[in-house]
């Protein structure tokens, strides 16, 4: 597993750099006091900075929450509650403590966040948890893609049927690295092997040609839907960035 992800190729940072603050980090004032990021640049790899797709599906985030409830104006044809949620390559942990901060700013609905990376970053994922005081309603834990999930993330049997207590799943910048896909690939169908599967949201910035292999091979396990229903999406596509929603089939 380390020879994986410790070979992030062109997209380690060649040298400590911080983040400009280009982005509202309150986003639009909806955060008070604005949500806190340190960052390590690059100094633990690729998962040590903010990019884009974080930014985007933090965007997502904000903009179809209410003050009442996570997400309450994504689908409105949908009635879901989300009340315990799983962030994968959280890297500096930014889209979770968006959430986090959202509970403990508005909602008090007893939402848990867990955010997950390689062990290498757990530090900084958890300095940053500390840095925005939401040690209870977040947790920062390892998260090897590919391995046998733990017994706080693996769906369980419950009667005649697999039961999962994760109610979503966020995925920023995920997919970016080739060699990873079928370890990601194998993570989600383990997160989501249950008779009532999370809702998967991915976040995604273009890069290669062979990320489409990733997504023709999800899309045998997923129906996959492009998200375009939000003010920031003509923005974002400038920069080749999207938005998903994964449902397993």
């Amino acid at each position: 597993m380390n020879e994986i992800f410790g070979s992030f190729g062109d997209l380690v940072v060649a040298r400590p750099i911080e983040h400009c603050g280009s982005h509202d980090m309150s986003f639009g004032g909806r955060l008070n006091p604005a949500l806190q990021i340190h960052e390590d640049g690059g100094e633990s790899g690729c998962g040590g900075k903010v990019w884009v797709a974080g930014e985007l599906l933090c965007d997502y985030i904000v903009e179809k929450s209410d003050e009442d409830d996570l997400l309450a104006n994504w689908d409105t044809s949908k009635v879901q509650k989300f009340r315990n949620i799983i962030e994968l390559g959280s890297g500096t942990g930014l889209v979770g403590l968006c959430v986090a901060l959202l509970e403990k700013q508005f909602f008090h609905k007893g939402i848990k966040v867990t955010i997950t990376d390689i062990d290498q970053l757990v530090p900084l994922m958890q300095k940053n948890i500390e840095l925005n005081c939401v040690n209870t309603e977040m947790i920062a834990e390892e998260l090897w893609w590919g391995e046998p999930l733990s017994g706080a993330f693996a769906p369980h049997s419950e009667g005649l049927s697999k039961v999962t207590s994760v109610d979503l799943i966020l995925a920023a910048d995920c997919v970016y690295l080739e060699k990873a896909f079928p370890l990601l690939e194998k993570t989600l169908l383990d997160l989501t092997n249950c008779s009532k599967p999370p809702v998967i949201l991915m976040a995604y910035r273009k890069r290669r040609n062979a990320d489409k292999r990733f997504f023709r091979k999800i899309g045998k396990h997923f129906t996959v839907r492009e998200i375009t229903d939000f003010s920031t999406y003509d923005q974002y596509l400038k920069q080749r960035t999207h938005l998903f929603e994964l449902i397993r089939n």
